[in-house]
């Protein structure tokens, strides 16, 4: 199903505000998601990572940041990876101002990734996974559905390499989007080597259990392809 299609199909089933935590699948896909990069420490290393296992993830980036590290996205684009829309500023109230304003941050970003990329990002995740009326308006006019995710396992609190695993793994279910962070944070919070650590039992304890990692168009793709409901599910944050 073209692009077009398939978000005309989104926003008329929940509204784009809404947002989509989880995409009921009648097979056993799950979407790896990174948010608030890209990273010059991190994102690399990710890369390492999920090449090392052969899957593709699609990463949220935050706009200043791709704008600062181009080589980076594009280093994610050639490996195969999705990229789409984290906001430029990643502000703590985003969902909280005019649409105008939200739509700046929105199509600043986009604009910056398409430059670098020569594609615009298809979905939009806003900081925190807030949404809010205005927020709903500015998507809607921008034909951008928000993709929330149904397992967070906190990784930016530093919750341990074993917590991360474990609630990651106990809560994935055909069609579940794990979000994890390749980047952002401040102080002791900017440090991701926990997540790179779990990265790996992540990946082989899904491959264990029968999941094939699909990136978000894919498995929005297939989704509506199934004709499975549009539910929305709240994420899962142990």
């Amino acid at each position: 199903m073209a692009l077009f299609g398939c978000m005309a199909f989104l926003f008329a089933f929940s509204g784009c505000g809404h947002g989509y935590a989880a995409l009921p699948v009648d097979q056993k896909f799950i979407a790896l998601t990174f948010d608030d990069g890209p990273s010059q420490l991190y994102t690399p290393k990710v890369l390492e990572i999920l090449k090392e296992h052969d899957i593709k993830a699609t990463f949220f980036v935050i706009g200043r940041q791709a704008q600062a590290l181009p080589e980076i996205v594009r280093n994610v684009k050639a490996a195969g990876h999705e990229i789409e829309n984290h906001s430029w500023n990643h502000l703590f109230l985003l969902s909280a101002l005019s649409p105008r304003k939200i739509e700046k941050e929105i199509c600043t970003t986009q604009d910056i990734v398409f430059n670098i990329t020569g594609e615009y990002p298809a979905f939009f995740r806003p900081p925190f996974g807030w949404t809010s009326d205005q927020l709903t308006i500015s998507c809607q006019r921008l034909s951008l559905p928000v993709i929330d995710g149904s397992i967070q396992p906190g990784d930016t609190a530093k919750p341990g390499k074993a917590n991360i695993v474990s609630i990651i793994l106990r809560s994935a279910e055909p069609g579940a989007i794990i979000i994890l962070h390749d980047g952002g944070g401040f102080r002791f919070y900017k440090n991701r080597s926990e997540t790179l650590e779990a990265l790996p039992e992540v990946i082989q304890g899904l491959k264990d259990r029968g999941y094939i990692f699909v990136t978000i168009k894919e498995l929005v793709d297939y989704h509506i392809k199934s004709a499975q409901s549009p539910l929305i599910h709240k994420a899962t944050i142990n």
